[in-house]
């Protein structure tokens, strides 16, 4: 009786064992991104409202899919008065990834770094965020760039990025 209960509980095991890997590979079924290529970097700052590229890598790839994660530390001011959230001065820095000359990743421009609302002018105090964009390489050569882009919410507002990190993982 004992031996029969010993060999049911080794046989729930296994079956446990069997869903949890039959799950695990379940999740991983959108498919895979092998291969990793990174940049890190440190002080970038500008006023401008216009897209400058701050963080680019250029790495060999095929057609396929790609995330670009970027990551940063650093503040943003309101130099301009151009922004205002609930009374208070507004500063924000939008971020892009592109690849190639003009291919924007999904889902665009977002307000990457911001002040909420609630810091003064001449007090920064650094935040920290990361972001993932997804898209698909094409193209007939080997060769990929991706750039990192940043603009101000409002010209003359101050971005600051004290340390970043640009993740590209592709096929």
């Amino acid at each position: 009786m004992r031996r029969k209960r010993v060999l049911a509980a080794g046989a729930a095991a296994l079956v446990a064992v069997a869903v949890a890997a039959g799950a695990a590979r379940g999740v991983v079924g959108a498919g895979q991104v092998p291969v990793v290529a990174y940049k890190t970097g440190g002080s970038v700052s500008t006023p401008s409202g216009k897209f400058i590229t701050v963080a680019s890598r250029t790495f060999a790839a095929n057609r396929g899919p790609v995330v670009v994660r970027f990551s940063a530390s650093g503040s943003v001011r309101d130099f301009n008065q151009g922004g205002v959230f609930v009374g208070h001065s507004y500063a924000a820095l939008i971020v892009r990834v592109v690849v190639g000359t003009n291919n924007v990743l999904s889902p665009g421009p977002v307000r990457f770094l911001d002040n909420a609302g609630k810091i003064r002018v001449a007090k920064a105090r650094p935040v920290a965020n990361s972001f993932e964009w997804v898209g698909e390489l094409g193209g007939t050569s080997n060769l990929k760039t991706v750039k990192v882009q940043v603009a101000n919410l409002n010209t003359w507002d101050l971005a600051e990025i004290t340390k970043w990190n640009l993740v590209v993982q592709h096929r």
